[in-house]
């Protein structure tokens, strides 16, 4: 991939004990303790190779030729490349179609987390958080179908990542 941009950031909310806002004993907590957290992944599409759905060579390997970019200026997963540009070769050939001349989808994921921080005791801490990883639903689709002669060429029928995907959990320090 071409670029590829991984970020992870924490937020302590300004409430609570020793904070700028609402730091009074009586509030502090319930108030007190909250941190936003998250990582943010964004990547351009990985290259993929075109083939044929069909070989022209009596079982070795072979290739289409392209005539075109193949580059579509709108792709979208119905159609993510223009299959026209690419035709099998003439039997017992090879197409001159190269390795990795097309990109497919970029990626964007948001992983968040709402975390609050307690004091029970001197030595007694407690923590509990929901994640929501792929925290907006944001489909991150797979490579499309780039065998030529197939009647789904140039379609994308998978995804690479989850659904949102919701945790909770407790934890006890001591």
């Amino acid at each position: 991939m071409k670029q590829r941009f991984v970020g992870s950031w924490v937020y302590e909310l300004p409430f609570g004990s020793g904070k700028r806002w609402l730091n009074g004993e009586s509030v502090s907590r319930l108030i007190g303790g909250w941190q936003v957290a998250g990582i943010t992944t964004l990547s351009t599409g990985r290259p993929y190779s075109v083939t044929l759905n069909q070989g022209v060579n009596n079982g070795a390997p072979s290739w289409p030729n392209r005539f075109c970019d193949g580059n579509l200026s709108n792709p979208d997963p119905a159609l993510w490349f223009n299959t026209q540009c690419f035709v099998a070769p003439p039997a017992n050939t090879y197409g001159n179609v190269a390795r990795g001349v097309l990109y497919g989808p970029s990626t964007v994921d948001w992983d968040l987390s709402l975390v609050k921080n307690t004091v029970i005791r001197e030595r007694l801490r407690a923590q509990i958080r929901l994640d929501a990883f792929n925290a907006f639903n944001t489909p991150n689709f797979g490579f499309p179908n780039a065998a030529i002669g197939s009647p789904l060429a140039g379609r994308i029928t998978s995804t690479i990542n989850d659904n949102r995907d919701l945790q909770l959990a407790l934890r006890l320090e001591f």
